[in-house]
């Protein structure tokens, strides 16, 4: 299984002071770029919204504040985070990583609907799978 980390485009070394911010590529694969692309194209409002959190998040030792990052609730999920679209509905799933470096992993997206908490867990538990995968190859 190739596991690899890749940049996010409009990220750049100057958003990345405290961590750096990347996307987690599983042979090839990942989550969360196409959605970001879609996003820029039919919902520009919520992707200006993310991409402002994942500039902050990666120049800050931890953003604290709900409406922009919000911990999952869940116990078994262990440290897996969404970055949030304030009043929007897009939703990025991540978590830090100081195994190797310094390093926020995006791992999937997810689009908010109402009364969808079913649905936020399981975007979380995928997150929370991906992260398993990420430690066990690096």
């Amino acid at each position: 299984m190739a596991v690899e980390l890749i940049q996010i485009p409009g990220i750049t070394n100057q958003h990345q002071t405290r961590w750096l911010v990347r996307v987690l590529q599983i042979n090839g694969h990942d989550l969360v770029l196409g959605s970001l692309a879609d996003w820029a194209r039919n919902s520009s409002g919520d992707y200006k919204k993310i991409m402002k959190v994942l500039q902050m998040i990666g120049q800050v030792d931890r953003i604290r504040d709900e409406k922009h990052v919000k911990k999952s609730d869940n116990p078994k999920h262990d440290k897996v985070y969404e970055i949030r679209a304030h009043k929007g509905s897009a939703r990025l799933m991540f978590f830090y990583s100081e195994k190797n470096r310094s390093v926020v992993i995006c791992t999937n997206s997810y689009w908010k609907a109402k009364d969808s908490k079913k649905e936020q867990d399981q975007a979380f538990e995928t997150c929370h799978k991906l992260k398993q995968i990420y430690e066990d190859q690096s």
